[in-house]
């Protein structure tokens, strides 16, 4: 029987406001390039998913700042390889000076509050396990998830990112569940789905933009209005 619900953070319960795709179409045409946003999901994703595995080997933050750009170098070769436009170092030296000076906000996604809620009266334990370098109370506070969060772990606080299991392991300890009555919703397979399923948890991938149509292997949802099925059927 399900008793706790855990989110992952970043591009589950916010996301980037404009969106990242957005805002790369912006940079490409001032580059003189013309691409359509919906062109932008899976490669988005596809240089998330190498982005996040490089964090899970050591956070970006620490490294050196040349390979810090080395990372951030390749995360933009992916992107452009993926929608055809060859990848020229100068192209990408310029993606990541201008990408410094965009201006966004980081927003609720419209289903949130109403799953929460939702959650809530189901008398349900709501979690956050997020890898995330800083304190977060302010963001917490901004857009209302401090109502509504009761077990937060966050990869700062335990010296490790997911796909640990140490940092699901030490959610659990905090909310007193076990694995088994933890259903954890995230939007990257690897590091989310992978990391807490490998530690015993529920998991579900949040695939908002289809961008995992391929895989066959785990419980998908495309908005969070179907996590009550996931729910009820676990």
């Amino acid at each position: 029987m399900i008793k706790g619900v855990f989110f992952d953070l970043y591009n589950t319960l916010i996301g980037y406001q404009p969106s990242r795709e957005e805002m790369t179409v912006k940079l490409l045409a001032e580059l003189g390039y013309t691409i359509n946003e919906d062109d932008l999901y899976l490669p988005v994703n596809k240089a998330d998913e190498y982005f996040y595995q490089q964090n899970a080997q050591k956070p970006i933050s620490l490294r050196e700042r040349a390979e810090q750009m080395a990372v951030w170098s390749h995360y933009y070769r992916i992107i452009l390889e993926e929608i055809g436009i060859e990848p020229k170092p100068e192209l990408i030296n310029n993606l990541i000076s201008r990408w410094k000076n965009l201006k966004w906000e980081m927003t609720l996604y419209q289903d949130v509050i109403p799953c929460l809620e939702n959650l809530k009266k189901r008398n349900l334990k709501i979690g956050l396990i997020s890898n995330a370098e800083k304190d977060m109370s302010e963001l917490f506070n901004k857009t209302g998830l401090n109502k509504y969060l009761e077990t937060v772990v966050i990869s700062q606080e335990v010296g490790v990112t997911k796909p640990n299991p140490l940092i699901f392991q030490a959610a659990l300890k905090k909310s007193g569940l076990t694995a088994k009555e933890v259903l954890y919703i995230g939007d990257q397979y690897q590091v989310d789905y992978m990391g807490a399923m490998n530690v015993g948890l529920n998991p579900v991938l949040l695939d908002r933009r289809n961008c995992y149509l391929d895989l066959k292997d785990c419980r998908r949802i495309t908005g969070l209005a179907e996590l009550e099925y996931c729910i009820d059927h676990t």
